[in-house]
């Protein structure tokens, strides 16, 4: 086990890990909410074009004005709880669970680790997070994909009216495996934003910080370039994502998708291959200000309770 990792001894016990895991928790918490109207948008534009879908197809701005006009603010925030619930395993594991993992291979030289040791540090911390959070996600995207058929006509209510309802009801009508519907494509997905996310914001911010130091305007710059890579190396797997967990069978019975690449070979054969990054922009849109409140809040947290800034 390494002996530091990330600005403070790793190996120091339970109270380290769980202070680091709460500064997680807060930090991700206020960026989810703050980011949350651009991300329910994005999942309503990847859900256009899909088998069913009938309408008017509509940009981002378009389906921001859209989803306020017809559902009003609460649709903004719907599936929010799940979501911030979400970020807390979530955030927490990737977040320390990179640290941890880098510092394994790596040891002591863990800030000088080679790219390839910090993306599979990143993909991995990912992977693990998301599929300890998949339930929580397929709640916040059920609820969001819900507003969407509420107004267009095709459901009289959403099928949920709040998270632990939710889960009660996939328990009941689907059992255990319901909560993991699509899991496979939010664990690819999760391991592909943290390969980008993760692996640039740490190898940004070893360069940026030559020239600003390591203070908030090199967090800044280090978490809008997160943001980007992040958003085009995840994208198509989110499309993915957000149409297998709010997908409901057709008229034949069937679910219109069967995994992830019949879902992408689906979408390009009827949708063209830039319907993969449907999203991009609101995606970017949202990584980039999320990036933005967990990585400056994070830093800030961590340096006022004493463990450091993240190396």
């Amino acid at each position: 086990m390494p002996a530091a990792v990330g600005g403070g001894d790793f190996g120091s016990g339970l109270a380290g890990l769980a202070k680091k895991f709460c500064l997680t928790g807060a930090s991700s918490m206020a960026a989810e909410a703050v980011t949350f109207p651009v991300d329910i948008t994005k999942t309503r534009l990847q859900l256009q074009g899909q088998a069913g879908f009938t309408g008017t197809k509509m940009g981002f701005g378009a389906m921001l004005m859209n989803i306020g006009k017809t559902e009003g603010l609460a649709g903004l925030y719907a599936g929010v709880t799940p979501a911030v619930a979400r970020h807390i395993p979530y955030t927490g594991f990737r977040a320390i669970g990179y640290e941890y993992i880098r510092g394994f291979f790596c040891g002591k030289n863990a800030t000088d680790a080679p790219l390839i040791a910090k993306m599979a540090a990143g993909m991995t911390a990912g992977g693990i997070g998301q599929a300890i959070a998949v339930p929580c996600d397929l709640v916040k995207v059920r609820m969001q994909s819900d507003g969407r058929l509420v107004a267009a006509g095709k459901m009289e209510a959403p099928r949920y009216s709040s998270m632990m309802d939710a889960f009660t009801k996939i328990q009941a009508t689907e059992g255990m495996a319901g909560f993991y519907a699509g899991c496979w494509p939010a664990i690819q997905r999760a391991a592909l934003v943290n390969l980008g996310e993760l692996t640039t914001y740490d190898t940004a911010k070893k360069n940026v910080v030559v020239y600003t130091g390591d203070n908030l305007l090199g967090h800044l710059c280090s978490a809008i370039c997160s943001g980007f890579v992040a958003s085009l190396c995840s994208t198509p797997a989110d499309v993915a994502k957000s149409r297998i967990m709010s997908q409901t069978p057709g008229p034949d019975g069937k679910m219109p998708y069967n995994g992830t690449l019949d879902c992408w070979r689906k979408v390009v054969a009827t949708e063209g291959p830039l319907a993969l990054y449907k999203g991009f922009m609101p995606g970017w849109l949202r990584l980039g200000p999320w990036q933005l409140v967990f990585w400056c809040s994070y830093e800030q947290l961590r340096i006022l309770t004493g463990i450091g800034s993240f190396k």
